[in-house]
């Protein structure tokens, strides 16, 4: 099968898991023996295009943060019509609102159409509100009503909000169906649930003590939290957690590995809860790094606020044979489907709950041990990458189906 992926962002424009994903799609279906080309933003250094692993990558001139700006749409769009010209594709996977120029032009029409949803309006409308309501000061509340002001905005840009209800689309887990389709005016019979995977042969356990000596990382028990530093990812939470667990486990350490808006404020918090030299900032770290950060750490802790589809850190952490504890929101409650068997869940927000969750894992090297082998055998069982590829491909099939179906259909009306 002949695969175009249109993706605003990929591992060399940042880290995160949307990029993650994109990622490893295209290596699994190259390795399942489909010929990818994908279509991307501008690239950092100015490359026009280049090739990885088989597959093409092609860069437009156009920025990676504005899905709707008129740059990306025009020449994402003439970018897939030449090559699709020159051979034309199987099918079009969308991840995100990225070829929302692509469906806006109607190639949906006459060519099979997947939409990857990562996350929805609906639901970080909901998170936000949430988040409002538990606002401890007028200025978080005012950050979170200009950031729900700017997520509306893009949300109805250029008919974002409606243009993709002829496609097939593919969300990550099934607590995310009923919002995408709110968000998207979209019918629940086109939207097919297939869990993010993560490349078990990558993710796996490391030894810890050397892993952790090689990083130059102190020992002692260690935590660590890793993703965006934003707010409404909770890391200040897993701060004032661990200081509220320092009496019951005082040699424990938070090590963060990630960057964003919210570094120099969690900084600052770490200091002002007598925990700067027990919280580490290890800042923005290569992909191929990220094992083993994952690896020498004892627990990962993942206090999210956002509502979120499918994390792909989590499972990363799981492959990694780390015991977890998580929010209990949005599709965190597929991944740890059995709490207490393979991970920890914690009320969002709930930093007492959480700090109960680390003291506990502190004190119990049996519990860890289960969690850990709970956490693995999840990941192996529901989240590898030939599994989630292999839905991937018969999501492509149900609209290629779906587009034949409809064409002998319309020649029939015609011949009637």
């Amino acid at each position: 099968m002949r695969v175009c992926i249109v993706a605003r962002v990929l591992p060399v424009h940042g880290i995160g898991g949307m990029q993650d994903h994109t990622a490893d799609l295209w290596r699994g279906l190259a390795a399942a023996g489909h010929v990818v080309e994908v279509i991307t933003a501008r690239h950092p250094d100015g490359l026009r295009g280049d090739e990885v692993g088989g597959v093409r990558r092609h860069y437009v001139d156009a920025p990676r943060d504005n899905f709707a700006g008129r740059a990306w749409r025009e020449r994402s769009y003439e970018t897939f019509r030449r090559i699709h010209a020159r051979e034309p594709f199987d099918v079009v996977h969308g991840e995100g609102s990225s070829a929302l120029e692509l469906v806006r032009q109607g190639v949906h029409r006459t060519t099979p159409f997947v939409v990857m949803f990562h996350g929805n309006f609906v639901g970080l409308v909901k998170a936000s509100l949430r988040r409002q309501l538990r606002a401890r000061n007028l200025r978080d509340l005012a950050r979170e009503q200009r950031g729900l002001l700017l997520l509306a905005r893009r949300h109805y840009a250029k008919g974002n909000s409606r243009v993709f209800r002829d496609c097939e689309a593919i969300v990550p887990s099934a607590q995310q169906v009923a919002d995408t389709c709110r968000s998207h005016r979209l019918d629940p019979a086109r939207v097919h649930v297939v869990p993010n995977g993560v490349d078990t042969g990558f993710f796996r356990p490391l030894p810890r003590d050397e892993t952790r000596a090689a990083l130059g990382l102190p020992n002692g028990f260690l935590f660590v939290c890793a993703g965006r530093l934003s707010h409404e990812k909770g890391t200040h939470h897993a701060l004032r957690a661990l200081a509220l667990a320092r009496e019951r486990a005082p040699d424990a350490c938070l090590l963060v590995v990630g960057d964003g808006a919210e570094r120099v404020r969690l900084e600052r918090l770490a200091s002002d809860l007598g925990l700067a030299g027990a919280v580490l900032f290890a800042g923005v770290q290569p992909p191929e790094k990220m094992p083993d950060f994952l690896s020498a750490a004892d627990v990962f802790l993942f206090p999210t606020e956002r509502d979120e589809a499918a994390p792909l850190v989590l499972p990363q952490a799981m492959a990694c044979g780390l015991p977890v504890v998580a929010s209990r929101r949005g599709g965190i409650t597929e991944v740890i489907d059995k709490p207490g068997e393979n991970g920890i869940l914690v009320p969002p927000g709930d930093e007492a709950a959480l700090a109960t969750a680390v003291t506990r894992l502190y004190g119990d090297e049996q519990l860890r041990s289960r969690l850990a082998r709970g956490a693995l055998l999840r990941v192996r069982e529901a989240y590898t990458v030939e599994r989630m590829v292999a839905s991937t491909v018969a999501v492509y099939e149900v609209a290629r189906n779906r587009l034949f179906d409809g064409d002998l259909a319309a020649l029939s009306r015609r011949s009637g």
